[in-house]
């Protein structure tokens, strides 16, 4: 009797503790970076009524109360990033300990398959300079980490956390799986910055954009027959706020800089409509993360032969990405342009985007290069003169190139609106372009990389960053 009375008084004392333990979403694990002097989220679950957190840089206490479900969330203040690892301690009766924690910059990852390209490449589609970066990984390993966010099939419903991931740290083995354009833009801005990089990646191939956003917030977007994209039958990751409940929604509460976002292939089919969403979905998720200026970077979709490489559904969804940055502050896009491949989706030059939107980040949020451009040349004016075009870039502050040679992609078009070949150069050391064409006598229209796919164009400013596709006509 005595002996079951002491069993029985075991199991409770471990019960207990086992009720009092807390539990954390994945999102909170070790490894994990913190965005640095900032006051961030941390949260969870827990059977108490009170949970306590210990950050281990200022051995400050903080408290905070359980809701009916459990959860309970307390905001901390973060130092200066650095490489010394950190860590938390959350109790509720059991302490949990979170190790080797760093502070330095965080960025939310989202869009479709080419930001969710992995470093090691996919199936017969390479990454250029791959194998090098994962050699060189391990020495990036207290610089860069990074957390995805798993694939959640047949399920639709808002969920508060995932399972089967967590925060992993640059190492050959982890990195070969972690996205490629985030993984080269953490590359360039730790590097650039001296702290550490963390990367929250949240993408799905094909996803279209209307899946990672709620259905109120898209139902005021003007234009929009929002019960025509209900009754589409499509696939789970391309249907309505399907993966802004599945793999947004349990990130909201982790504390970031900003967001890059590289998506579009899938909406070409109905790029009129691209740019108010695109503009809605930024404004939502600020919304969303509490910081209403929150940078929100974008890379314009590649060149790609989608059927015969000359329809311009492509090149009018790069123009709807341009003009919905146009009308929301803190933002930018970088040209692909010149790094697309006529018979692969998925480009090899994943490090030229990364390193395009560190650029970008660099100079528009850090101040770093702030004198120096920080995307490529765009299109401000157009004049007609006899039977030339004579176009104007910014952008370019150190002039054009290539000089002195015949610039591909560039079409002319006269009242007929017939578009020809046209002959274009750079005129002497300046930001302007002379195009014509021998079958236009009076040019009314240019175009310049319009269509799905193009090769051979080089225009770019003096520091390499290509021109962005235009048109100065709306037919």
């Amino acid at each position: 009797m005595k002996r079951h009375f002491l069993i029985l008084s075991f199991a409770l004392f471990c019960l207990q503790f086992a009720q009092g333990k807390v539990k954390l979403p994945a999102m909170m694990g070790e490894h994990m970076v913190l965005q640095q002097n900032s006051n961030v989220k941390l949260w969870g679950w827990a059977d108490g009524k009170k949970v306590t957190v210990t950050t281990s840089w200022n051995n400050r206490t903080y408290q905070a109360a359980t809701g009916k479900d459990g959860a309970w969330m307390v905001k901390v203040d973060t130092p200066a990033g650095g490489y010394t690892p950190y860590s938390i301690t959350i109790s509720d009766g059991t302490p949990v300990t979170l190790s080797d924690i760093l502070v330095g910059e965080v960025w939310i990852c989202s869009g479709q398959s080419n930001m969710e390209m992995p470093v090691k490449g996919n199936m017969a589609q390479p990454v250029e300079g791959s194998l090098q970066t994962l050699l060189d990984a391990g020495n990036y390993r207290d610089r860069i980490r990074f957390i995805t966010v798993p694939r959640i099939y047949n399920n639709t419903q808002r969920r508060d956390d995932f399972e089967g991931r967590k925060w992993e740290v640059s190492l050959f083995e982890t990195t070969a799986d972690c996205s490629a354009a985030g993984y080269f833009f953490a590359k360039r801005l730790t590097e650039t910055l001296n702290v550490p990089v963390g990367l929250v990646i949240n993408s799905w191939g094909g996803s279209r954009i209307e899946a990672w956003l709620d259905e109120p917030t898209l139902s005021a977007v003007e234009g929009l027959d929002l019960q025509e994209v209900k009754s589409m039958k499509m696939p789970m990751h391309q249907r309505l706020e399907c993966l802004y409940n599945t793999m947004l929604w349990p990130v909201i509460n982790f504390t970031a800089r900003g967001f890059l976002w590289y998506q579009g292939e899938s909406n070409i089919c109905n790029h009129q409509h691209y740019a108010p969403m695109m503009a809605t979905l930024i404004q939502r998720w600020r919304t969303l993360w509490e910081a209403p200026d929150m940078p929100f970077y974008c890379v314009q979709i590649a060149p790609y032969q989608y059927k015969n490489g000359q329809d311009t559904g492509a090149g009018q969804l790069r123009e709807a990405q341009v003009a919905a940055l146009k009308s929301v502050p803190n933002t930018g896009i970088v040209s692909t342009i010149d790094a697309g491949e006529r018979y692969c989706i998925h480009p090899a030059k994943k490090e030229v985007v990364g390193s395009r939107l560190a650029t970008l980040a660099l100079s528009q949020t850090y101040g770093v290069g702030s004198k120096l451009v920080s995307t490529g040349p765009m299109m401000t004016k157009v004049e007609y003169s006899d039977n030339k075009a004579i176009v104007t870039f910014n952008n370019a502050t150190m002039g054009l190139e290539p000089s002195f040679c015949n610039l591909e992609g560039f079409e002319i078009a006269g009242a007929d609106k017939k578009f020809y070949p046209a002959k274009a150069k750079i005129v002497g050391r300046t930001c302007t372009v002379e195009v014509y064409s021998d079958q236009v006598a009076q040019p009314v229209a240019v175009r310049y990389a319009f269509h799905d796919f193009v090769e051979g164009v080089t225009l770019r400013n003096t520091f390499g960053l290509a021109a962005f596709p235009f048109r100065t006509d709306n037919w």
